[in-house]
C-alpha cells in the first residue's frame, strides 16, 4: 500500500491508541516511521525513536499527530514552518481507501456522539450494509477493516480530531449539540463551534448534513446545502422536532419514542432524531430505521443498567465526563442517589446545578469531591463526601435502601473526567459494576481505584 509519502519518513508524535495503530500499520506497509511520545513504552522501542529536537525535516513526509497533542505545540509549528503536512489517523484511513468505492459518515458534538455513532452503525448493519464503526469510539481509524464496494465507515469525530483533518470527505455529517467542554484547548465557545463545524466543510456537495439547533450558537449557523435542522426543545424553524412523545418532520408525525425502549431520556430523543434525519431516506426507509433502531441496546457506560439489589437499580453513566452530559442522566430518573466527581472540567458541575430536583442525595468522589460537595450543599442537596467509588456505592445503596422509594436509582454520572483515579471512564464504570456485584457477593474482587492523596474524610 502506497500512502503517498514519496519514500520519506512519517513522524508519529504521540503514541496513544491512534498513534500506535498508525505507526504499526504504516511500518507494515513499508513506510519509514519515526516515533516519539513523552512516555515511551518499552514495546514501542522496536520502532525508530527520534526526539523532537533531532528531527530532520528534509526527510519528513508528514507528521501523524495524536489528537491529544495541541496544534500550538512547538513540534507542530516547526512542521508547518517547514511545509510538512500535519495529519491525523483519519486522513491515513482516507488515503488507504482512496479509489475504493466506499462512503464516510462523520458524527460529532459535545454529548451523545458515541451513542449516535453506534446507533447509525447498528441501523445500517441491520439493513444489510457493510459497516465499520470507529474513530473516537471503539477502534482507531487505522484498525478498521477494509470494506467492500458500497461499504460505509461511520466515524465518531472529536474536536481534537477535526481541528487537523484535511483529507476526509464525508457523505453524511451530523453535529448534535454544543456545550462547554475542552475550552482550555479551544479558548472560546465560538472557536469550539467553528472546529465542530469543520465537519460540514469536509462534506461532499450532495452530502446529508444534520445540525442540532437546541443551543443558540448552533441555531445561529447559516443555512447550507442539504442542511436539516433538528430540535428536541421546540426551537422554531427546525426541520425535525421532538414533541408530544414523538419525532416529527414539519407537521408530519414520523414515529413515537415508545418504539425505542432502550433509548430513554430527552438526550436520546435528540440522538434518535438526528440519526433518523441523517439516514432516512438516503440510506434506509423510515420503516427499516424504526425496526432496526428498536433493537439497539445502547452503549456500555452510558445510562447502562448494571444491577438491581434489594429493589435499588444501579445505573452506570461513567461516560458522562462533563456537567452537561450528566444533566441528561439527572433528567431520566425520579429518585436519584447520585455519585459524582473525579477530575473536574473547567466549568465544574456546569448545567447540573439546574437539574437537581430528582436528586435525593449526592455522594462525591475524587479530586472534585470537596468542590462538588460545596456547590451541592448551596443548592440544599444532602451530600456525603466519600472520595472513593467503592465507599460511595456502599453509602448510596444504604441511603436508597433506607428510604425505600419506588424507582430508586443509584446513579454513577460523574460530571468529571476519570483520570484522577482511573485509567479511563471505562475502567471507572467497570469498577462501579464490580462494586454493585459485591453487594450481593462480598467475596467478589473489585479492582481498587488509584486513591488521590487527600485529607482524611
Amino acid at each position: 500500500m502506497d500512502y503517498g509519502f514519496g519514500g520519506k519518513t512519517v513522524y508519529v508524535y504521540g503514541l496513544g491508541s491512534s498513534g500506535r495503530a498508525g505507526a504499526h500499520m504504516l511500518a507494515a506497509a513499508g513506510v519509514r516511521v519515526a516515533v516519539w511520545d513523552d512516555k515511551l513504552a518499552e514495546e514501542e522501542k522496536e520502532l525508530t525513536v527520534v526526539p523532537p529536537d533531532k528531527v530532520d525535516w528534509r526527510d519528513m513526509g508528514a507528521v501523524l499527530k495524536s489528537p491529544g497533542v495541541p496544534m500550538d505545540t512547538p513540534l507542530v509549528r516547526a512542521a508547518q514552518a517547514h511545509g510538512v503536512p500535519v495529519m491525523s489517523d483519519i486522513d491515513l484511513l482516507c488515503r488507504r481507501e482512496r479509489g475504493n468505492r466506499v462512503q464516510f459518515v462523520g458524527i460529532t458534538g459535545t454529548n451523545g456522539k458515541s451513542t449516535t455513532t453506534a446507533l447509525v452503525g447498528h441501523v445500517l448493519r441491520t439493513a444489510g450494509r457493510k459497516v465499520a464503526v470507529g474513530g473516537n469510539i471503539g477502534n482507531p481509524a487505522m484498525l478498521l477493516p477494509e470494506l467492500p464496494e458500497g461499504g460505509i465507515y461511520v466515524l465518531e469525530l472529536s474536536s481534537y480530531q477535526l481541528e487537523m483533518v484535511s483529507e476526509l470527505h464525508v457523505d453524511g455529517a451530523v453535529l448534535l449539540n454544543l456545550t462547554p467542554d475542552h475550552l482550555e484547548r479551544h479558548k472560546s465557545m465560538e472557536a469550539y463551534r467553528d472546529t465542530k463545524l469543520k465537519l460540514f466543510d469536509l462534506a461532499r456537495p450532495d452530502a446529508a448534513r444534520v445540525l442540532g439547533v437546541d443551543q443558540p450558537l448552533l441555531a445561529a449557523v447559516p443555512d447550507r446545502p442539504g442542511l436539516a435542522r433538528v430540535s428536541a426543545t421546540g426551537v422554531e424553524g427546525a426541520d425535525y422536532s421532538v414533541r408530544e412523545g414523538a419525532i416529527w418532520r414539519g407537521d408530519k408525525r414520523l414515529v413515537g419514542l415508545e418504539a425505542f425502549p432502550h433509548l430513554q431520556g430527552p438526550h436520546n430523543a435528540q440522538n434518535i432524531a438526528c440519526a433518523l434525519a441523517l439516514l432516512v431516506p438516503r440510506w434506509v426507509s423510515l420503516e427499516m430505521f424504526v425496526e432496526a433502531a428498536a433493537t439497539f441496546k445502547g452503549l456500555p457506560h452510558r445510562l447502562e443498567k448494571v444491577g438491581v439489589v434489594d429493589g435499588v437499580v444501579f445505573v452506570n453513566d461513567s461516560k458522562a465526563t462533563n456537567g452537561d452530559s450528566s444533566v441528561y442522566a439527572l433528567q431520566s430518573f425520579d429518585h436519584i442517589y447520585w455519585i459524582c466527581g473525579g477530575k473536574p472540567k473547567s466549568d465544574g458541575l456546569g448545567a447540573c446545578v439546574g437539574a437537581l430536583e430528582n436528586v435525593r442525595a449526592a455522594f462525591t468522589v475524587g479530586e472534585a469531591a470537596d468542590a462538588f460537595a460545596g456547590v451541592l450543599r448551596e443548592k440544599n442537596v444532602p451530600v456525603f463526601v466519600c472520595r472513593t467509588l467503592e465507599r460511595a456505592v456502599g453509602e448510596a445503596f444504604g441511603a436508597a435502601r433506607s428510604e425505600r422509594l419506588e424507582g430508586a436509582v443509584v446513579l454513577l454520572s460523574p460530571a468529571a473526567a476519570s483520570l484522577d483515579q482511573f485509567r479511563n471512564f471505562e475502567h471507572r464504570g467497570d469498577v462501579f459494576a464490580n462494586c454493585v456485584r459485591m453487594l450481593n457477593a462480598p467475596d467478589y474482587y473489585v479492582e481498587p481505584a488509584r486513591v488521590v492523596q487527600e485529607p482524611n474524610a
